[in-house]
């Protein structure tokens, strides 16, 4: 009586842990199911070595493009334009387009970060990214020679209204986050943020490269080289969002499949 109810014990908890293997075999497999359908070609080895040169080389070009605004407005004593340049440049075109790839799985400044400190990097590089640029657009609003009726400008009003958005919806998500939560589930939260950061970042790079036709940089910049700034924008611009677009498309097939 005592053998076979040790055995029955025994061959339950022999049961028991096969269940839980199997789950979680099967838990496991459905994931990597998901991942490698999400995935599609990016996980071939040789897309890989391409997308992190070309991050590589996104973040030279970041470098590059950062240190000529400040070496301008530097020359310019960052008076006024000069100023409203810097702030707005350095703002959009260096640390919101590195807050756009801190999640990027090829970055190589980022990738030996865990998913939560990528999380802070990202919060903290569209803080200050986003409040030099609503500082440089407010000093510009402030003075009489600014014309709303030309395409930078116009382009600029969006961008500053964005950042703001951005920002103070970035500080509510962080210090109140079950407000936001109340509002809309993580994954449909998680694809309006990618969405609208998109947006954004493509409303603000338009604008400075529209900044390039200005009087202002057409009188302090020589001609010849504002092509290769404008080149250089491009470039920034489609490199960067080469990450967060594929991370959209990941999140509107999820969302599909949710609502079929």
């Amino acid at each position: 009586m005592n053998y076979s109810s040790e055995a029955y014990d025994t061959s339950l908890i022999i049961t028991n842990s096969a269940t839980r293997r199997n789950a979680l075999f099967c838990f496991t497999a459905d994931f990597k199911m998901k991942q490698a359908t999400s995935s599609g070609s990016e996980s071939s080895p040789w897309l890989l070595q391409i997308q992190s040169l070309l991050n590589s080389i996104n973040h030279m070009l970041i470098f590059m493009v950062g240190a000529f605004f400040f070496t301008l407005a530097r020359s310019l004593e960052f008076q006024d334009t000069a100023m409203h340049m810097f702030m707005t440049g350095i703002g959009f075109h260096v640390l919101i387009a590195q807050a756009l790839m801190s999640h990027y799985k090829v970055n190589r400044i980022t990738r030996w970060l865990s998913h939560k400190n990528k999380s802070r990097l990202h919060g903290v590089l569209q803080l200050v990214g986003g409040s030099m640029v609503l500082l440089g657009a407010l000093g510009k609003f402030s003075q009489k020679d600014v014309h709303f009726d030309t395409w930078h400008g116009r382009f600029g009003v969006a961008a500053a209204f964005g950042c703001a958005a951005s920002v103070v919806g970035g500080l509510v998500n962080f210090f109140q986050p079950k407000f936001a939560l109340k509002v809309f589930p993580p994954s449909e939260m998680r694809f309006r943020h990618n969405l609208f950061g998109l947006l954004s970042f493509t409303i603000g790079m338009t604008a400075i490269y529209l900044g390039y036709y200005s009087k202002f940089f057409t009188r302090v910049v020589d001609h010849e080289f504002i092509p290769a700034l404008m080149l250089t924008t491009v470039l920034v611009y489609l490199l960067t969002i080469i990450g967060p677009v594929g991370s959209l498309l990941t999140k509107l097939k999820y969302r599909r499949q949710k609502s079929a």
